[in-house]
């Protein structure tokens, strides 16, 4: 039940997560938003994210899991109620990032629940619960699209709320596995440090960071290279499609996994990204075929971070998420800001960096390693 639990509130996560893309266009008519704008609303959410994961962190490894998840997931679906009464880009920013806050306890709460329910094969069961979110990214954006042209951008956040409220009523139903110790606090021999970390902060960060940004500039993306607005959307669909596929292939894989994976990602990306940047792929096969690749990445940090500091596994893991929230402020911002001054091949370029950023963490923690 734990896993169908997690599956379904990541399959609302997914919708979160590409809210801001997906409503691009209509925000825009509503609230005349443009590409600096949406980069900032999609760093809103993340930053929302980042703050809730790190703070969720220690709370995990203390407190009931349980009234935790209520929480988390009943806020979420309040502040998205918030933003469909929104007027303003500033007031739909702060609920934005008051729904991250939110869905970052969630994140932390599942991802760190999961590992310890399954231990003998983390990566796969996480890989599985969040397929719920490739799943909810890849149907949500045309269905937001439909809400949004019947009923504004308002519809579309409704929906989501709904979706997270839902998963909080679940939730209030099903036993979550305990903290693994009932300490206050805990060794400091045992406290995750910072450096042995460092690889995984900079490869969460690059690919979180990676992947918020082309969700939300998917369709600029697409515009510029000359699809119509209404199917540049498509593009973020293909995305999560790809990504959907990926995880879905990694669960037939029994061999072993590790950093060496982060490696190679990173750098097929790269080259994905930049044959999709110099259009010779279409806009909806590349963004598919960087999903695919992509795909195992999130799953894969989560469980190497469990994995290596079991007695305070929350707080690697919030640490590690928060990274990647960090990366997720950071990278929109940053290629939204270089996009509306210098054009969509800046964007790209900051976009490629991140790929290049992967594959340099996941390299540098594979010779910690050894």
């Amino acid at each position: 039940m734990v896993t169908v639990l997690a599956t379904l509130g990541f399959l609302a996560f997914g919708w979160l997560l590409v809210l801001v893309g997906a409503t691009q266009g209509t925000l825009a008519r509503e609230l005349g938003v443009g590409l600096e704008e949406t980069g900032g609303l999609a760093a809103a959410v993340s930053l929302g994210l980042g703050v809730g994961v790190v703070l969720a962190g220690p709370a995990v490894d203390r407190w009931p899991r349980r009234p935790l998840f209520v929480a988390a997931t009943a806020t979420v679906a309040l502040a998205l109620q918030g933003a469909a009464l929104a007027e303003g880009v500033f007031v739909l920013g702060l609920a934005l990032a008051l729904a991250g806050l939110g869905a970052g306890v969630f994140e932390t709460v599942v991802n760190t629940v999961v590992p310890e329910s399954f231990p003998g094969h983390a990566e796969r069961r996480l890989a599985l619960v969040h397929t719920g979110a490739t799943v909810g990214a890849v149907t949500a954006p045309p269905l937001i699209v439909a809400l949004s042209g019947s009923g504004g951008s308002a519809a579309a956040f409704r929906t989501a709320s709904l979706l997270f409220g839902a998963t909080a009523l679940l939730g209030s139903l099903v036993r979550l596995l305990p903290p693994a110790s009932g300490a206050p606090a805990a060794a400091p021999s045992r406290a995750p440090r910072l450096l042995a970390l460092l690889p995984l902060l900079v490869a969460t960060a690059a690919y979180v960071g990676f992947e918020t940004a082309l969700t939300a500039f998917a369709p600029a993306l697409g515009v510029a290279r000359g699809v119509e607005p209404e199917r540049a959307v498509a593009g973020i669909s293909a995305l999560w499609m790809g990504l959907l596929v990926g995880r879905l292939l990694f669960l037939l894989w029994r061999g072993r996994v590790g950093p060496a994976w982060l490696l190679a990602q990173g750098v097929i990306a790269l080259l994905v990204f930049a044959a999709l940047s110099r259009t010779a792929i279409g806009l909806e096969t590349g963004l598919g075929l960087l999903g695919i690749v992509l795909g195992s990445t999130f799953p894969i940090l989560m469980a190497l971070t469990a994995r290596a500091f079991p007695e305070r596994a929350g707080t690697a893991v919030g640490l590690v998420a928060g990274a990647g929230a960090l990366g997720g402020v950071l990278v929109p911002w940053c290629a939204g800001a270089l996009g509306g001054r210098l054009g969509p091949a800046a964007l790209a370029a900051v976009l490629g960096l991140c790929c290049a950023g992967l594959a340099s963490a996941g390299y540098a923690e594979l010779r910690r390693r050894g």
